[in-house]
């Protein structure tokens, strides 16, 4: 099985054409440079910021579902081995960073980078790899030397490029329906709307590295819902003890572990008491 997109793509590929996007042009990368189009059938990753090796991608489309500020769309890729659309990142620079997308990826192909460590990943910082053969140890003479010699020189076995995961009954559903002309849902029609707004209200707040959440423990009702949207497990549940006129009781409260929030805003929008704001890290 494939081991998901090259983590080190952005210092070890090349970067061979662009693709335009809304409003900045999207980078596509291969390992040797050269690019021949959408119906090639040699994709390479797309993206900087936003990483996807469309060589890989099986057009499952949870990144797409993922995204809450509708960073990606469809694209077509005719003829390609892997899936015939390709989920296109053209509102690239909009991304938050909450790795949403990263995470439901079924094939590993999705990469984010975060905007303010682009540089040093394109320079190759900690993006060196393990050597594929240990060196050999010399026992006695050039027999040792010979065999050592003979192990490196054999070529190493190319992975799958990708591996479908088993979704018959899905496509079988999706051919049945195909032609048939059903008419939008309120969820479908809701679904564009609500991540506008989404995204004007994330765009409102302050978020990045040099931000971090924090709650609001009046406000908080332990609903844990902050925590069903974080990526990065950077928020717990803890033990408050509070008081009501009659008894005392204890409630659950939200707790931000700062060492891993990494500032996306994504728990302040879910957060159904506002309870959760955006402070600057001392």
């Amino acid at each position: 099985m494939a081991a998901g997109i090259d983590r080190q793509y952005l210092s070890a590929w090349k970067q061979a054409a662009t693709h335009a996007g809304d409003s900045e042009p999207v980078q596509i990368w291969t390992q040797d440079g050269t690019y021949g189009g959408l119906d090639s059938g040699k994709l390479g990753i797309w993206g900087t910021v936003v990483g996807v090796d469309f060589d890989m991608c099986i057009a499952d489309g949870a990144c797409i579902d993922a995204c809450p500020v509708d960073v990606y769309e469809w694209i077509d890729s005719p003829g390609h081995a892997a899936s015939e659309r390709k989920p296109f990142m053209p509102r690239e620079p909009d991304c938050i960073v909450c790795r949403a997308c990263e995470e439901v990826c079924p094939v590993d192909a999705v990469l984010i980078t975060d905007p303010g460590d682009v540089e040093a990943a394109m320079a190759g910082a900690d993006a060196a790899a393990a050597p594929a053969i240990t060196e050999a140890v010399a026992t006695e003479g050039e027999a040792s030397a010979e065999a050592a010699a003979t192990v490196a020189a054999e070529p190493a076995i190319a992975a799958p490029v990708w591996e479908p995961k088993p979704d018959v009954w899905l496509q079988r559903m999706k051919e049945s329906l195909a032609d048939a002309n059903l008419p939008d849902t309120g969820m479908a029609k809701a679904k564009p709307l609500f991540k506008e707004i989404r995204k004007e209200t994330l765009d409102s707040l302050s978020r990045g590295k040099e931000f971090i959440a924090l709650v609001h423990n009046d406000k908080c009702i332990g609903c844990t819902q902050c925590v069903y949207f974080c990526n990065f497990a950077s928020i717990d549940m803890i033990g408050w003890e509070l008081e009501t006129r009659t008894d005392a009781f204890e409630s659950k409260k939200a707790l931000i572990v700062e060492d891993t929030c990494t500032g996306c805003t994504l728990c302040v929008f879910a957060c159904p008491v506002e309870a959760i704001t955006m402070e600057a890290r001392a």
